[in-house]
């Protein structure tokens, strides 16, 4: 009897031993990936870290580099003996803001269940949930429910209201659909605009620290209440020149031999101010008085020569100044001549064309747009047309002279 009992141990020791192989058998994964900001760039480092079930580092990784400028890297034929893996992406970067490389570089990560899974991406939005996914298996959950519940606490607060059945894992900012334009926009709104030369070597370090606060407030309960963050958001928002972006992104893909779409992010963009602005304008805003400056001279308030019922000027300076709805645009011709721009130009694309005047596209949305132009001594005349919202022709027109 003792030998029997001694002979079933041993079976049923070596079931266990056999359950808990399979459960740890290793297994060869080959995939490819994008890391964007925008497009990192070649040299850039990829770090593949293997986790447990609980989101530890099993002690494994494999490392390789990105070696084109749109941001492509493949792993082939590495083994795991887990499906779940945290993946790094360590480099420079293309800057959507500024259609040039980043000054320093900059670390994303995505956290991500490899299984089935053909592609796998590193971005803003996977880097930004990656503590909220930790904090929920934390506390039970499954990878699988942990990041689907991330997934849909962070895309409602960035305004959006209609789901996304997409892994953020799987969004590429090339790519023309309406999940890719919330990454691209959230990707844009992250990092400030600035004129200043001396103020640019230290716009990476902002981000990374940017990134990190928000993902810290977001980990804890699924929100982003810290109205200081969202300040910041929102000011970003403010400086962006929307025209110049898109041209940005489609040239930088145009130089690398690649013929994308670009998707809707502006109205992304929209979205998140229209969630979180104090004041949204409903109608087009011509202000009596603005400031041709009103980053360093918020003060310096002039006559606006957009004024709608202001037809006799003198020769003198004038801003140039509008505030369009959401989701709207606005298109300003000046026909004439004895007009000189001066100074710095915020929110408006500036079309010269010199000697017969020059067109105006806003490219931004519920915030002030303005610029300083001169009426020149001798005096003059000219036309000013107004196309509101994609219209094929002026809605309105003024002829406006000077002395």
């Amino acid at each position: 009897m003792k030998k029997l009992n001694i002979l079933l141990l041993g079976v049923l020791l070596g079931l266990l031993v056999s359950c808990e192989k399979d459960d740890n058998e290793t297994k060869s994964y080959s995939f490819t990936g994008k890391a964007q900001k925008g497009p990192y760039v070649t040299g850039t480092n990829i770090t593949l870290n293997e986790l447990n079930s609980n989101l530890g580092q099993t002690g494994k990784s494999f490392t390789t580099t990105i070696n084109t400028d749109d941001g492509s890297f493949n792993l082939s034929n590495i083994e795991l003996n887990s499906d779940l893996a945290l993946l790094t992406a360590n480099g420079f970067y293309f800057s959507e803001i500024y259609g040039e490389l980043s000054g320093a570089t900059l670390s994303l990560q995505a956290l991500t269940d490899l299984s089935g899974k053909e592609s796998v991406n590193i971005n803003v939005l996977t880097h930004l949930i990656k503590g909220r996914i930790e904090k929920l298996v934390a506390d039970g959950m499954s990878f699988q429910e942990a990041n689907e519940q991330a997934k849909s606490e962070f895309i409602t607060f960035l305004g959006v209201a209609e789901p996304f059945d997409s892994d953020f894992d799987n969004l590429d900012i090339s790519e023309n659909e309406d999940y890719n334009a919330m990454l691209l926009s959230f990707s844009i709104i992250l990092q400030r605009y600035t004129m200043w030369m001396n103020e640019k070597p230290t716009l990476t370090a902002e981000l990374t620290q940017l990134l990190s606060n928000l993902s810290t407030d977001f980990a804890t309960d699924g929100l982003v209440d810290n109205r200081e963050l969202i300040d910041t958001l929102l000011y970003n928002v403010s400086q962006l020149n929307l025209i110049d972006i898109r041209n940005n992104v489609e040239n930088r893909y145009s130089n690398l031999g690649q013929t994308v779409t670009i998707p809707d992010f502006e109205k992304y963009i929209a979205k998140f101010q229209e969630k979180y602005s104090d004041n949204l304008y409903t109608n087009f805003t011509y202000p009596d008085m603005a400031s041709p400056d009103p980053v360093t001279a918020p003060d310096g308030i002039i006559a606006n020569i957009l004024v709608p019922s202001d037809t006799v000027f003198q020769a003198a300076p004038y801003s140039v100044a509008a505030i369009i709805p959401l989701n709207k645009t606005l298109k300003i011709k000046f026909i004439g001549s004895n007009i000189t721009i001066g100074g710095p130009i915020y929110g408006w694309e500036l079309i010269n064309e010199y000697p017969n005047g020059f067109t105006l596209n806003s490219q931004r949305q519920n915030e002030l747009m303005s610029m300083l132009i001169h009426l020149e001594y001798g005096g003059g005349n000219a036309t000013v047309e107004y196309y509101e919202n994609n219209n094929d022709s002026p809605i309105f027109t003024k002829q406006i002279s000077w002395e």
